[in-house]
């Protein structure tokens, strides 16, 4: 009798033992993908001819895209400057669909950066400001071995 009350307790014990894993890890995988998934977070802002779109990180860098809808193909003016306004980045271009995607070192130093573009002729002006905010997470696991 009491060899199978203790295989019945031990039964019990590894089936709970077992729900509490599953219901950990399970926690564990959510909270994985909720991280995983707020970096890959995509914020697009547009005005008339010119559009900017966030996109994530590759290997410290921020990476942007931007496009231009520059139908009478003049020249235009395209440059990306920090906070201070120091030129991060300069170009001039006649495209008539300029897309480029920029990737700016991950700093930080670096809290706000500004795209603008200018078109002389016909007075054209455009201008995006990226303001960057960087958290920290630190995970830190004790065990015993």
């Amino acid at each position: 009798m009491k060899k199978q009350t203790l295989n019945n307790i031990a039964r019990k014990f590894f089936a709970g033992s077992i729900l509490a894993a599953v219901l950990f890890f399970s926690t564990q995988n959510k909270v994985y993908a909720d991280y995983t998934n707020h970096n890959k977070i995509s914020t697009e802002k547009s005005t008339g001819n010119a559009a900017i779109k966030y996109v994530g990180l590759s290997q410290e860098n921020l990476l942007f895209n931007v496009k231009f809808d520059n139908a009478s193909a003049e020249s235009f003016v395209l440059t990306v400057t920090d906070e201070v306004g120091e030129v991060i980045y300069r170009t001039v271009s006649k495209e008539k669909s300029f897309a480029k995607t920029f990737a700016l070192p991950k700093s930080a130093e670096v809290s706000k950066v500004t795209f603008s573009i200018q078109s002389g002729k016909t007075n054209y002006r455009e201008s995006f400001d990226v303001n960057i905010n960087t958290n920290v997470i630190e995970d830190v696991v004790v065990s015993k071995s």
